[in-house]
């Protein structure tokens, strides 16, 4: 232990005078000085008691308390010194005694808690040590409130709490306190270990800040119905923090730090928190979004492993894209787009982005675009259902964009057992029959017609037909079926009917 930190404890708790240190030291030992033990040879590593100053020689300790008032002539010789009173002899031998006997424990403690660390052990193992003496429970969580680690078994009587933390994150309540405290400008103190009260959830924690780099990651929790913590504890929690930060954050930059809260959070809301959560989190840690985003997920469509992905295929999206960082789920790469006011993907980077999917035989699906990031789940939906619909549809390209797919995956989601058919209008089934029945082919006219928006030159391109064939086969539909094509709610009619017919057909659903 560095002399000048126990010169300080002595400050603190007794009455001294004229402190001197000249060179600052480790401490490793104490001894107390009589008379006869004065033999002029002294430890520089050794701190040195003498209840009388005067009994001293020439030959002084570098590293000296003593009572009394020394001679000048003496005095001068002093390197490191602290004058205490008579009185208070006794009090310093047993106060510096127990401070570094304390250090020894803190040391100890350090010692093995690095070595469950590399042994594999985790932090958990030494919070459920610490915890069990304190009576307490410990967490440790990210600036987000996502949980690292925790003591066990949970001392926590609220059940909020218990169900929260065994999920993987702090209540919302919990957070939104700490938010609150990071706002309010002089109440959370700096780096030292300090107590604190959450009205919300009812109860008191002793915290201290997990910083690397003067960047802060989050923090450590001990947390009980008292505000009586012992004063081991400060110093224990102090050092599991230092303990994270030499390994855990050993090697982590502000980037990194950033990039860790950023996939943390993503990831946990497409595992499943709520909206709430997720809006807390990301006000907590300050995390920045774009005003307007889309959400984009990239697959191969012949998976090599998650290696193969994040070797090239991630970075090179990031690239064309320009965000920081991406995050790969369920073997996909997943990206936010900042769209800005437009709403739209840059023509650009949407030829890119082919370029690079065609030459690695990926998919894309790309979100409509949203605002509110803490409904990225949501869109995130809807990119990978861009995605799997496209290939169930059979559709070209591979890039597909949510509102083509809108429609199917409505269809997608309702219940198997009923009959879509029901729904489709009724000029449908009846040229299907009328075909069968005289071998025409007014159905697939009908229905090239429908898809190409009632464009006669496309449709008749597209089934090789005479300009005059087609009007003859749009005559006998009409005949047939006494349907308007100039209606417009009859051309939206046959347009969902026929996206129902095609759906039905690509997934063999019919009844």
């Amino acid at each position: 232990m560095l002399l000048n930190e126990i010169f300080e404890k002595l400050t603190a708790k007794l009455n001294t005078n004229k402190p001197i240190i000249g060179y600052n030291t480790q401490i490793f030992e104490l001894k107390e000085l009589t008379p006869e033990a004065m033999l002029g040879k002294y430890e520089t590593d050794v701190l040195y008691f003498v209840h009388d100053a005067n009994h001293l020689g020439t030959v002084i300790p570098q590293n000296l308390v003593y009572a009394g008032d020394a001679p000048d002539e003496i005095r001068r010789l002093f390197v490191n010194s602290v004058q205490i009173d008579t009185v208070d002899y006794e009090s310093a031998v047993n106060l510096a005694d127990y401070v570094l006997n304390k250090a020894y424990r803190m040391q100890a403690l350090y010692s093995s808690m690095l070595q469950m660390i590399f042994d594999g052990k985790g932090i958990s193992g030494i919070l459920s040590n610490i915890a069990d003496r304190a009576e307490s429970s410990i967490i440790v969580i990210d600036l987000s409130g996502k949980v690292l680690a925790h003591s066990a078994p949970l001392r926590l009587e609220n059940q909020l709490w218990m169900q929260c933390v065994k999920q993987g994150y702090c209540p919302t309540e919990f957070m939104e306190h700490i938010r609150k405290l990071r706002q309010e400008k002089g109440k959370q103190p700096g780096s030292d270990p300090y107590v604190c009260f959450c009205e919300e959830m009812q109860l008191f924690y002793l915290c201290s800040k997990i910083t690397r780099d003067d960047t802060l990651f989050g923090y450590i929790f001990m947390i009980q119905r008292s505000s009586e913590f012992g004063e081991d504890c400060y110093e224990t929690l102090s050092l599991v923090s230092r303990t994270l930060t030499e390994t855990t954050l050993k090697n982590q930059d502000k980037i990194s730090l950033h990039s860790h809260l950023y996939g943390g959070i993503l990831t946990d809301m497409l595992n499943g928190i709520t909206e709430k959560q997720a809006t807390t989190r990301i006000q907590v840690s300050k995390l920045v979004f774009p005003s307007f985003m889309r959400v984009l997920t990239v697959k191969p469509l012949y998976y090599h492993g998650e290696v193969s992905l994040t070797a090239s295929i991630q970075s090179q999206l990031e690239t064309i894209f320009q965000v920081e960082q991406s995050i790969i789920y369920q073997k996909s790469v997943v990206l936010i787009i900042d769209v800005q006011k437009c709403r739209e993907i840059p023509p650009n980077q949407l030829e890119q982005l082919r370029s690079l999917c065609e030459k690695n035989y990926l998919l894309a699906g790309i979100s409509n675009s949203f605002s509110n990031p803490a409904k990225f789940q949501e869109y995130y939906m809807q990119a990978e259902k861009a995605s799997i619909l496209s290939q169930r549809m059979e559709a070209d390209g591979s890039v597909h964009n949510y509102v083509d797919y809108a429609f199917f995956d409505m269809l997608d989601a309702l219940p198997e057992e009923l009959r879509l058919t029901c729904f489709c209008h009724p000029v449908l089934p009846l040229l299907r029959d009328y075909d069968q029945c005289k071998g025409t082919k007014l159905y697939e006219t009908l229905r090239t017609y429908t898809l190409t928006g009632f464009n006669q030159n496309k449709t008749a391109e597209l089934l090789f037909l005479h300009r005059n064939s087609l009007n003859y086969r749009r005559q006998k539909i009409v005949e047939l079926s006494g349907i308007d094509f100039e209606n417009p709610q009859t051309k939206f009619l046959l347009s969902y009917s026929f996206a129902i017919d095609l759906f039905l057909e690509k997934n063999t659903l019919y009844s």
